[in-house]
C-alpha cells in the first residue's frame, strides 16, 4: 500500500506545483502569496467557506423558485481541471444573484432578438437562465469544467415552471480562450470568471473575430477584476448602466455584484455602437 499512497502523494505535490505556478503566473508572486491560504485550503475551512457562499447565493431564491441547482459552490477537483491547457488558473463556481444579473441587461436599449447572448465561464447556468427570458436569438454557455456543463444542462433542462426550449441553448466544454464568437451580433456575459491574462486572450479573439465580420457587440462584466483587458481596447466604450444613472437602483447591492458595460464604438474597425445606445 505504501507504493500507492507515495504515487498518491507525488500527484498532490505536481497538482500543487502547476497551481502555484498558474498562480505566480497569472497573479503574481505577492498576491499568491497573500492568497495561498486559499490556493491550499483545508477540508474544514473549505466547508465553512462553502456554507458562507452557499447562505449568500440562497438569498434571492432563485433555485426555489425554478427547481434548480445554482448556488452551491464547486471547487477544487469538483470542477474538473485547476489549471487550463494553456497554464492559467481556473476559478472556483459561484454565482451571484438574479437582480445582479438582470440589471444590466435591462439597461441596455437593444433589439434582443437581433442578438446571440454568450456567457463565458458560464458555471452552473443561471445567467443562461436569467438571459432565457429575454428575447435573444439563441444562448451560448462556455465553461471548462465538464462538470459545471453537466449540472448547467440539468438546470436548463429542469427549470420551470416556464420552460427554456433547448434548441435556444448550446453549453460547450471549452477553455475560454478556445472559444470562436459567432457571427451573431453579441451579448457577451462575464462574471469575474477567469484571470486578467486569459481576459486578455478573449478579448484579442473577440476583436479578430469583430474586424473579421464587422457588428455590434456588448460587453457586460459583473465584479469586473480586470478591467484594463477591456479598457485597453480601442474597439470598445464604456456604456453607463442603470446604477451608473440611478446609484439609488443599486443601493444595497454588495460591489461584487456591480457591472461594467462596454459597447463597440462607432466606426471602429467597421464596427458600429449599439444603434439603440448611440
Amino acid at each position: 500500500m505504501k507504493a500507492p499512497a507515495r504515487a498518491g502523494a507525488l500527484s498532490a505535490g505536481v497538482r500543487a506545483a502547476r497551481l502555484l505556478a498558474a498562480s505566480i503566473r497569472d497573479l503574481g508572486l505577492r498576491a499568491t502569496l497573500e492568497r495561498l491560504p486559499l490556493l491550499l485550503l483545508s477540508p474544514l475551512t473549505m466547508r465553512r467557506l462553502k456554507r458562507r457562499k452557499l447562505r449568500e447565493s440562497l438569498r434571492d431564491g432563485f433555485d426555489v423558485a425554478h427547481g434548480t441547482d445554482t448556488a452551491a459552490v464547486l471547487v477544487g477537483r469538483e470542477l474538473g481541471p485547476s489549471v487550463t491547457r494553456g497554464g492559467h488558473l481556473v476559478i472556483h463556481y459561484e454565482t451571484t444573484s438574479a437582480a445582479a444579473i438582470r440589471m444590466p441587461l435591462d439597461g441596455l436599449a437593444i433589439d434582443f432578438s437581433q442578438y446571440a447572448f454568450v456567457d463565458l465561464g458560464c458555471g452552473k447556468g443561471k445567467p443562461l437562465m436569467v438571459a432565457a427570458t429575454y428575447p435573444f436569438r439563441r444562448l451560448i454557455g462556455v465553461d471548462i469544467s465538464p462538470a459545471c456543463i453537466r449540472v448547467a444542462r440539468r438546470n436548463i433542462a429542469r427549470h420551470g415552471p416556464e420552460k427554456i426550449d433547448p434548441a435556444r441553448v448550446e453549453l460547450l466544454t471549452l477553455d475560454a480562450e478556445d472559444f470562436q464568437f459567432p457571427g451573431d451580433p453579441l451579448v457577451i456575459y462575464l462574471f469575474n470568471p477567469f484571470p486578467g491574462k486569459v481576459l486578455d486572450e478573449v478579448v484579442a479573439n473577440l476583436e479578430r473575430s469583430l474586424k473579421e465580420q464587422p457588428r455590434e457587440a456588448v460587453i457586460v462584466y459583473v465584479n469586473p477584476h480586470a478591467l484594463a483587458a477591456i479598457t485597453r481596447s480601442g474597439l470598445f466604450e464604456r456604456t453607463p448602466t442603470i446604477a451608473d444613472r440611478m446609484p439609488m437602483a443599486a443601493a444595497g447591492t454588495p460591489p461584487y455584484e456591480l457591472a461594467a458595460v462596454f459597447v463597440t464604438r462607432p466606426g471602429a474597425a467597421g464596427t458600429s455602437a449599439p444603434s439603440e445606445l448611440r
